[in-house]
């Protein structure tokens, strides 16, 4: 029978020395906690890292879904100046009230166009001598009715020369100086013109100075 010699038998406990890790000498219990509590910790990092980048990703969407409310807001307006330009250019005057240009005949409005801040077609009115100090020259405006007594309670106030909005929010962009949606007046303006027999481009002039973003 082969006796196993010291030597032999050092060599033989080394490698199962080696094999233990300090989380395997811990009873089972409390190793099941460790590994449990890194785990939980890494899945709440990982959770507050998708929690920015979804905050990040929602402000960037309705930043650019708001841009494009303005842009719209814009096109909307001077779609509404060029009816009125062709309504005073076909009936000699300006209309009294905005339903005019969704029924004059021929149609001058394509359609009743909604404010995009709103969602529905509640256009404010801007009426002669409410375009921001700017008159409003040429002939075919009619005269202006003088407001006080004897004006019966939804009478028109007089001759209509462009809308706003009525949303009176702080805008991204700002346009002709203007800084609310309100305050971007969109309104006909004879001054545009370049010259005899040209057309009108039709836009905003809320004051005299214009400056462009």
């Amino acid at each position: 029978m082969r006796r196993e010699g010291r030597g032999e038998r050092e060599e033989q406990r080394i490698p199962a020395l080696v094999l233990h890790s300090p989380l395997s000498a811990l009873p089972s219990p409390l190793r099941g906690q460790k590994q449990g509590g890194f785990t939980l910790a890494g899945l709440f990092v990982v959770m507050a890292v998708m929690a920015i980048f979804l905050t990040v990703a929602v402000q960037s969407a309705s930043f650019q879904a708001q841009r494009e409310k303005e842009e719209e807001l814009i096109f909307r307006g001077q779609q509404a100046v060029e009816a009125i330009r062709l309504f005073r250019a076909r009936n000699g005057r300006f209309p009294l009230t905005l339903d005019e240009l969704v029924k004059a005949k021929p149609r001058v409005l394509r359609k009743p166009w909604a404010d995009p801040m709103t969602g529905v077609p509640d256009w404010v009115p801007i009426y002669l001598g409410e375009e921001g100090g700017t008159t409003v020259g040429g002939g075919g405006a009619g005269p202006t009715p003088t407001p006080g007594r004897g004006r019966s309670p939804g009478a028109a106030r007089g001759p209509i020369i462009g809308v706003r909005s009525r949303v009176c929010t702080e805008a991204i962009k700002v346009y002709e100086g203007r800084t609310k949606y309100c305050e971007w007046k969109f309104f006909f303006d004879p001054q545009k013109q370049t010259g005899p027999g040209k057309q009108l481009v039709p836009g905003p002039k809320p004051g005299p100075t214009r400056n462009r973003p």
